[in-house]
């Protein structure tokens, strides 16, 4: 074995660890790269000797790395509070703690003026925060540390439609943060299918970490949550064309609501909103906050839904015709 080879080994056992974290012991590396446990011991020895990895339950991940300092300007400085501000009070419990050391870190290492100037300017930028549905801050990490050593995980989820507990084992993929709330992407053995689980639905949870899952080649997290509208990513494309009324033409034409979106102007100011999404149900509420000045064209179920709710809505105030405004 020559000192080249021991080096390009040593490199692939770091970089299969930072993909991989928690999940190579010595016995897999020593069938990965076909040498003798001996051989990878020693690997491992020279690693840990340099401080890039640890041990941990016989498996290796990487040790914290301590950076080194750095210097921001004030804008760089305010936008990365206010981020931080931003995300801490949206994603609740998960980031919290750590978003607010690290906040604390960077205002340490900025000079008195800078630091000065920064509060100042924080004071007098609100950003307004959703309402966030709370969770359990551990099944997050147990289901975060799951997805990244592909544990399967058996929970018991309280479904909003059935309105009743159900036993569940998945394979997880990833975690997502949408309106308002935390969401586990994974495949459920029971419906035989991709499915999305909101966190705080999830009532007892076990990680199964004596056996591991084979995470799908194919499987993008990013590209399946962008085919649907919101979370619901399974079925078929379907197109859907809503009218939106002059008055809120201009502020529908200039948001990104969909990567598929498309825009047709017409000519007595409006316009024809389209987008081709899986789960558009999911649209329902979106077209109904725009209340009389959205109408849905396409597809017929869609537009039939939104009918329906606004007799329903009619009946609940008891109006058949829209009241006389004093």
């Amino acid at each position: 074995m020559t000192l080249e080879e021991q080096f390009s080994r040593l490199i692939q056992i770091l970089q299969l660890i930072e993909r991989e974290p928690w999940m190579w012991d010595a016995a897999d590396l020593e069938a990965k790269f076909e040498v003798s446990r001996a051989t990878i011991e020693r690997d491992i020895a020279i690693l840990r000797q340099w401080g890039q990895i640890k041990r941990k339950r016989g498996k290796f991940g990487l040790a914290e790395m301590k950076f080194l300092p750095t210097s921001f300007t004030p804008p760089e400085a305010l936008a990365l509070r206010l981020a931080g501000t931003s995300f801490a009070g949206q994603a609740g419990a998960a980031y919290k703690d750590t978003l607010a050391s690290a906040l604390r870190k960077i205002d340490l290492a900025l000079p008195g003026r800078i630091a000065a100037e920064i509060k100042k300017a924080h004071q007098r930028v609100a950003v307004s925060q959703p309402v966030v549905r709370d969770f359990s801050a551990q099944v997050y990490q147990d289901l975060q540390e799951a997805t990244v050593r592909h544990h399967p995980v058996e929970i018991t989820y309280y479904s909003r439609s059935r309105q009743e507990p159900t036993r569940r084992r998945v394979d997880p993929y990833g975690l997502t943060f949408k309106i308002g709330a935390w969401y586990l992407v994974a495949y459920c053995h029971l419906r035989k299918g991709i499915r999305t689980f909101a966190l705080d639905r999830i009532k007892w949870m076990r990680v199964d970490e004596g056996l591991r899952f084979k995470y799908p080649s194919d499987f993008d997290l990013n590209e399946w949550l962008a085919k649907g509208w919101q979370l619901q990513a399974g079925g078929e494309p379907t197109e859907v064309v809503v009218r939106f009324d002059p008055e809120v033409a201009s502020w529908i034409a200039g948001g990104h609501w969909h990567p598929t979106q498309r825009i047709e102007k017409r000519p007595d100011g409006s316009i024809l909103f389209r987008v081709t999404v899986t789960g558009y149900e999911e649209m329902l509420y979106w077209v109904l906050s725009f209340g009389a000045q959205a109408e849905v064209l396409e597809p017929a179920p869609l537009r039939a839904a939104v009918a329906e709710a606004a007799i329903k809505m009619s009946e609940r105030y008891g109006v058949a015709e829209a009241p006389v405004m004093a």
